[in-house]
């Protein structure tokens, strides 16, 4: 089959820090055999076509110099947007590049199915595709039409798909608050079981980095914008420092509020205790979680009505056998689903997320309780191969229609 996938984020070289989820899925779906085309947007640092572990990459150059490209990587386009004019100018010249590229890679590889992840700006090339086409919707480009009066473009690209998937209950929920009248159902995002598990090898040097002797390490993997909710868990970790001496707080991610959380980390006198890290390449992340003992990313909705929208931070922190602790928002109450999985406390709450951290702090057992029963089930649920396949039930359902109606 082959499957032409049109995205906003694809790995621009070997272990780029940002999200790979959309890499994991295609290669997945290569390993099973499957045809695939991406289009994405480009990035300095990346090439513009390159065939990589089997999938033959297309990157839609949109700006020059291309040093300047703001749109998609780093924060994500909903808060690069609010970062200065460039991206502004930006969006519409992508789009229009975009609508050009994609209709000419349709025309060139007929494709058999389209997969588009996130929705808008990327639907718009297929929205009147005579091939058939799916959507994922990932939720930032939910917030964003919504700040920008353009929902009734997302629900018409939605409409015209054969069907269209949020990752969680959650995200579903609020995109009904919201007025999308759109059918929607509900596939996650998944983990490479390869990558993230609990038989993680040289952690131990990374722990040292941070820890000594039998200190503790708590672990928060996040771009650093404000839905993360950071400024919460800082200001949390500090009452937990009043209490525990043997703790650190460990911040992997980049993003616009690095200096603010700085600040905020001097400000309350934490240097020794809180590493704002910055990016670290894929290979090295899983090392991060299995050097922890406890992962927390206390999410919140932010002031332009934005949340996590699932969270596969949590997931991979679950496949290594951390025990988490997030907030009941968005679509982690779809990962953390039961009160043996981990723990959820309100949102922009220090003093419930200071009780929570303390908690596990103060109970092994309970850690391990939490570690084991999430591991089950992120491995029953959440793997990129079950993920795969939900989806390749789908693209066969739309070869099969096609064939009835010929």
């Amino acid at each position: 089959m082959k499957i032409l996938i049109v995205t906003s984020k694809f790995p621009r070289y070997k272990n780029d820090p940002q999200p790979g989820f959309v890499y994991y899925l295609a290669k997945e779906l290569i390993k099973k055999g499957h045809n695939i085309y991406v289009s994405a947007p480009h990035d300095y640092k990346a090439k513009e076509f390159e065939i990589s572990e089997g999938a033959e990459i297309h990157r839609i150059k949109y700006f020059i110099p291309a040093k300047m490209q703001r749109l998609f990587y780093g924060s994500g386009l909903p808060a690069n947007i609010g970062t200065s004019i460039l991206p502004f100018i930006q969006l519409p010249i992508f789009s229009l590049l975009q609508y050009i590229k994609v209709k000419n890679l349709i025309k060139k590889i007929r494709p058999d199915i389209i997969h588009v992840h996130w929705g808008f700006p990327q639907g718009l090339p297929v929205m009147n595709s005579k091939k058939p086409y799916i959507v994922t919707i990932y939720g930032g480009e939910v917030f964003m039409t919504k700040k920008f009066h353009l929902i009734w473009i997302l629900d018409k690209i939605m409409e015209n798909s054969y069907k269209t998937f949020t990752l969680t209950s959650g995200l579903t929920k609020v995109m009904r608050e919201y007025g999308f009248r759109s059918k929607l159902q509900s596939i996650p995002l998944g983990f490479d079981k390869e990558v993230f598990n609990p038989n993680i090898k040289d952690y131990k040097k990374i722990r040292a980095k941070y820890c000594k002797n039998n200190e503790l390490m708590i672990l928060s993997v996040a771009r650093l914008v404000e839905k993360k909710g950071l400024e919460y868990l800082i200001r949390a970790f500090h009452k937990v420092n009043k209490k525990r001496k043997d703790v650190k707080l460990v911040i992997v991610g980049s993003g616009i509020l690095r200096n603010k959380l700085e600040q905020l980390v001097k400000d309350l006198k934490l240097n020794d205790n809180v590493f704002l890290v910055g990016e670290i390449t894929h290979d090295v992340l899983p090392k991060y979680y299995k050097a922890s003992d406890i992962f927390v990313l206390p999410s919140i909705i932010d002031s332009q009505g934005d949340r996590e929208t699932q969270g596969v931070v949590y997931v991979e922190a679950m496949a290594t056998k951390i025990p988490v602790i997030g907030t009941n928002t968005g679509g982690i109450p779809d990962v953390i689903s039961n009160k043996n999985l981990g723990i959820l406390v309100e949102q922009k709450n220090p003093d419930q997320l200071t009780e929570a951290i303390l908690k596990l702090l103060n109970d092994k057992d309970l850690r391990e309780y939490y570690a084991d029963n999430a591991y089950n089930h992120v491995m029953k649920n959440f793997t990129w191969e079950s993920i795969a396949n939900k989806y390749i039930k789908v693209y066969n359902e739309i070869l099969n229609y096609k064939k009835e109606r010929k």
